[in-house]
């Protein structure tokens, strides 16, 4: 096969994939979630409780301006999405008054006033029990959310983690959230959106950084959350730039056996 061919094959797949890597970062902000089968090793306390607990998990990291940094894993196995988030470097430990709330919309229809189809999840430090809240409310004062009932299984559990945690030694604030599937139903694309309160400083550190949190009352619009993607109706193995690469192996697999063929008969 004429060489020129290859190389404008194979520099044509390359482009590809880093045109797809490049718009799909620079695209809506998500978090990819990972599907795990050790979750249910999770000792539900609040806290990073032994070195291995929440390695099974997807990892991000979000780091402000002021220095803050607060770490998000998240995983999913059958019935039930579990959410850590550790706030690294908070050391003023304010009980019953630091926060983490995490929400998802089940829909992800990015509505400018939240529905019935949003759910947050909130978790105060020293607390055995969080509370949860649904869109859908006329009170414009809370972002249209109310509270209700938290459902059968939900966990969400503030405490404070210190020589276990993988991330810092000095004790710190830590949140565990295990969320049934029944109430925000199945789904491989939520919209998401993550709140730490640290109450020394009163100040909230959101994500994504655009949903800005006002006070502890009110909830950004769900029109400004990002993306969590769940394994849910399973990820493909396979992503697009893998797909185009292999795709270009194979066209020149079979451009060589044509002209093997040809150069034989003829």
């Amino acid at each position: 096969m004429n060489s020129k061919l290859i190389f404008v094959i194979l520099l044509s797949s390359f482009l590809v994939i880093i045109v797809f890597e490049n718009s799909y970062a620079l695209s809506q902000e998500s978090i990819l979630i990972t599907k795990s089968t050790d979750m249910n090793q999770i000792l539900f306390d609040g806290k990073w409780t032994f070195f291995k607990e929440w390695k099974s998990s997807s990892l991000n990291q979000f780091t402000y301006d002021d220095g803050m940094n607060i770490i998000l894993r998240s995983a999913h196995q059958g019935d039930f999405i579990y959410f850590y988030v550790e706030v690294i470097n908070d050391f003023t430990l304010n009980k019953g008054m630091d926060k983490t709330t995490i929400c998802l919309d089940t829909k992800n229809n990015k509505n400018i006033i939240s529905d019935k189809n949003d759910f947050c999840f909130s978790s105060t430090l020293g607390n055995k029990q969080g509370v949860v809240f649904q869109g859908g409310s006329i009170n414009g004062m809370t972002g249209n959310f109310q509270q209700i009932s938290y459902p059968e299984n939900f966990i969400g559990i503030g405490n404070i983690s210190d020589e276990n945690s993988r991330y810092e030694k000095i004790p710190h604030p830590s949140f565990e959230f295990k969320i049934p599937l029944e109430l925000i139903q199945r789904s491989n694309n939520y919209g998401f959106y993550l709140s730490v309160y640290d109450a020394q400083s009163e100040k909230f550190y959101d994500w994504p950084k655009e949903s800005v949190r006002e006070n502890l009352f009110k909830i950004p619009s769900p029109a400004n959350w990002g993306d969590v993607i769940s394994p849910d109706k399973s990820l493909p193995e396979l992503n697009l730039p893998i797909i185009v690469f292999m795709i270009s192996i194979l066209t020149l697999i079979i451009l060589q056996s044509k002209t093997n063929f040809l150069i034989k008969r003829f």
